[in-house]
């Protein structure tokens, strides 16, 4: 009975709910258009929705820690336009990346460091580093002489070829996602940091008396996902063919929404790198579905939007769900027992006085 529970307990798991999602996409659009399917066509379409996975990854880590950040996407511009303004200031094209990605990993060091000094709400903390950022990406591309609508073109070949490239026929932008899904699996999953991470999250006070190194750990993961925002401003670069002050501006919404229907918990604590890495598909395929099915561009964004409104709540009402029927066996149990040590076990002697 134990073993047929546990396998039941397994299917029951959020992310094999969102597996059943994905088939069932796959199926209904391609009865729709049976070109949906193509397999070239759904193998170098996922460049245009894989980057958003790429910072969801550790921006799961974050919120596991119990924290938050909105300002990844400032940091991506910033991370876009410092590239492109160094290029434009005589840098190599390979040193002025290097330098947008040490812009990126500044950001993310501020935003680690004013939540562990201030102790702030993390929300309020990336909220006003959102501003910032976004005012020093435009503050940098006017002193670059640049047009934050225009940015900076004549990218040399070889860094343009990079997003849109293959090597050994896959797509390079599947190949990013793929390679940060595994260091971050590893690092969630199989290392001191990803552990002290969970208790962190899911309690911060028994966290610090088992001794972590829990400001360690927050600073290093707002570090990671700006880091990894600053990769994504460099791609989308590349991509587009253009270092643009405002080139992140559309990744806040479908970022955070990623890790949520993740099943990560906005209360920290709960999550795994799996659940993200196919809610990145989930949302990515249904969006190229919908264009497939005719939709309008306007029409696409409402019924996604009504689709992630009703899997987060769902998502919520399933954790809740579950927490209310964990509480209530703990509470029957505990009726049970004092039920109980009140009544005591009878004693010959009490059963004879009853006679």
């Amino acid at each position: 009975m134990n073993a047929l529970q546990s396998r039941l307990k397994i299917f029951a798991r959020w992310e094999v709910g969102l597996i059943g999602v994905l088939v069932l996409e796959l199926v209904i659009f391609s009865s729709l258009n049976s070109k949906f399917l193509d397999p070239n066509r759904l193998l170098f379409s996922m460049s245009d929705f894989i980057y958003l996975g790429i910072i969801a990854l550790p921006l799961a880590i974050v919120m596991i820690t119990g924290g938050i950040d909105i300002s990844f996407a400032s940091v991506a511009s910033l991370s876009a336009i410092v590239m492109g303004v160094s290029f434009k200031s005589g840098v190599g094209i390979w040193g002025a990346l290097v330098i947008g990605l040490l812009a990126a990993v500044a950001a993310g060091l501020v935003n680690g460091l004013l939540i562990i000094l201030t102790r702030a709400n993390p929300m309020v903390i990336t909220l006003g580093t959102q501003f910032l950022f976004a005012g020093l990406a435009l503050a940098a591309s006017g002193l670059g002489g640049i047009s934050s609508f225009e940015g900076v073109s004549g990218l040399p070949d070889e860094f343009t070829g990079i997003a849109g490239g293959r090597t050994f026929g896959l797509p390079n932008m599947l190949l990013v996602f793929a390679v940060v899904t595994v260091l971050f699996a590893v690092l969630l999953g199989r290392s001191t940091f990803g552990r002290q991470a969970r208790l962190i999250g899911a309690n911060p006070v028994a966290a610090r008396y088992a001794g972590f190194r829990s400001d360690a750990v927050i600073v290093g993961a707002y570090v990671l996902t700006s880091l990894s925002a600053g990769i994504v401003g460099i791609l989308l670069t590349s991509y587009v063919g253009s270092a643009r002050a405002d080139i992140g501006a559309s990744l806040l919404m479908p970022v955070l929404t990623l890790v949520v229907i993740g099943g990560v918990s906005m209360y920290g604590g709960e999550g795994s790198i799996f659940g993200v890495v196919v809610a990145t598909f989930v949302i990515g395929f249904l969006q190229q579905g919908l264009r497939f099915a005719r939709l309008s561009e306007n029409e696409v964004a409402v019924f996604t939007g009504v689709i992630l409104v009703a899997v987060a709540s769902l998502r919520w009402w399933s954790a809740n769900w579950s927490e209310r029927v964990r509480n209530n066996r703990v509470r029957r149990e505990n009726l049970r027992r004092q039920a109980g040590a009140v009544d005591g076990p009878r004693t010959p002697v009490a059963a004879a006085s009853e006679v």
